[in-house]
C-alpha cells in the first residue's frame, strides 16, 4: 500500500506529545495507514462503473424484485462508509456524557482525519456523585453539564452505605462496581445498533467497558467490534471488582490489536501503574504508550 497509504491517525496524535515507544508506534501507523488504505481501495472498487458485459446484462429486460432488507446497504447499519474512514466507537468517562466527550476529543479528532467517531452515553446518572470536597479535585476530566448530564458506567458500591465521616470511595478504587452488569448490556445493545467499528476511542471508566467488550468480541460473542484493529485507551485502569476483572480477563489470552496508552504524569485519580495492569490485558507487541504532563483527561 506504499502508494496509497494516507497519514496515520494515532501516529499523528502521538506527535502532539513525547512517545516513549517509537518503534512500536511506527508499527501502529504502518497497520492502521494500510487498513485505511485497503478499506479506501475496496470502496472505490465498489463504486467503480461495471464492465460492458455487465451494463448489457443489466441493459435486458427482467422482472422486477424486492430488495431484502439483509441485502440493502441502507437497511443494515454495519455497511462501510463509502469514503473508506475508519469507523470509532467512543466511550466517555465518570460524570460526562457522550457530548462533553466529543468536545474534549475535538483537538484529537482534528488530527484523525482518516476516522469517523460515535459517541454513546452510560445509562447511570452521576447527579451529585461527589461529595463537595472531592468534587473540586476532579475538574480535570470535566464535570458534564451539557446534553443528558454526567454520566457513569459504574458508581463505587460503598458510598451507597456510607456514613457520616467514612472517606468517599472514587468509581476507580471500587471493589463494587454497582451498575456495570447494565451498563455492558446498555452499551451492547447501543453499540449494535450503530454497526461494526474499526476501533475504540475511550477515556477512564470507557476502558473498562471498551476492554469487556472487545473481549467478548475476540470470543465470539459480540459482532460489533470483531473487526476492531485498534484501540486508543486514556487514562484507563482495570477495576477493582474481582468479577469484573475476570470477565475483562476472559480466557486470559492477550487480546490481539494494536493499542496506544495515554497517560498524565500528573494524574493523581488513575496513576500509570493502574494504567498498565489494563494494558497487560492487550499484546504488549502491539502496544505503544503516549506520557503528556498533564492531569486526568485527554490531552489537547
Amino acid at each position: 500500500f506504499a502508494s496509497t497509504r494516507r497519514p496515520c491517525p494515532l501516529r499523528a496524535m502521538a506527535a502532539m506529545l513525547p512517545l516513549r515507544s517509537g518503534a512500536v508506534m511506527e508499527e501502529l501507523g504502518l497497520a492502521i495507514s494500510a487498513y485505511t488504505a485497503m478499506r479506501g481501495a475496496a470502496a472505490a472498487a465498489a463504486a467503480a462503473p461495471a464492465p460492458e458485459a455487465e451494463k448489457r446484462t443489466a441493459a435486458q429486460p427482467s422482472q422486477p424484485t424486492k430488495a431484502s432488507p439483509s441485502t440493502s446497504p441502507s437497511a443494515s447499519p454495519s455497511a462501510s462508509p463509502a469514503d473508506g474512514k475508519l469507523r470509532v466507537l467512543c466511550l466517555h468517562g465518570y460524570v460526562q456524557n457522550g457530548e462533553v466527550f466529543r468536545q474534549k476529543t475535538g483537538s484529537v479528532r482534528k488530527v484523525m482525519k482518516g476516522c469517523e467517531f460515535e459517541f454513546i452515553d452510560a445509562p447511570h446518572s452521576a447527579v451529585g456523585a461527589f461529595p463537595d470536597s472531592a468534587a473540586a479535585d476532579f475538574d480535570a476530566a470535566g464535570v458534564a453539564t451539557e446534553g443528558v448530564g454526567p454520566r457513569g458506567w459504574w458508581h463505587a458500591g460503598e458510598n451507597a452505605k456510607r456514613e457520616a465521616g467514612q472517606e468517599w470511595v472514587r468509581p476507580a478504587m471500587a471493589q463494587v462496581c454497582d451498575g456495570w452488569e447494565a451498563s455492558l448490556e446498555h452499551a451492547r445493545s447501543e453499540i449494535a445498533a450503530l454497526g461494526r467499528f474499526d476501533g475504540v476511542f475511550a477515556f477512564s471508566q470507557g476502558c473498562a467497558v471498551a476492554t469487556a467488550l472487545l473481549r467478548e468480541a475476540r470470543e465470539g460473542g459480540f459482532e460489533p467490534l470483531a473487526d476492531a484493529r485498534f484501540a486508543i485507551l486514556v487514562g484507563g485502569f482495570l477495576p477493582r471488582e474481582e468479577k469484573v476483572a475476570s470477565m475483562m480477563r476472559g480466557s486470559g489470552a492477550p487480546l490481539a490489536l494494536h493499542t496506544l496508552h495515554v497517560t498524565g504524569t500528573a494524574d493523581t485519580f488513575v496513576p500509570r501503574p493502574r494504567s498498565e495492569e489494563l494494558a497487560e490485558l492487550f499484546d504488549g507487541g502491539r502496544g505503544a504508550w503516549l506520557e503528556h504532563q498533564g492531569r486526568h483527561g485527554v490531552p489537547t
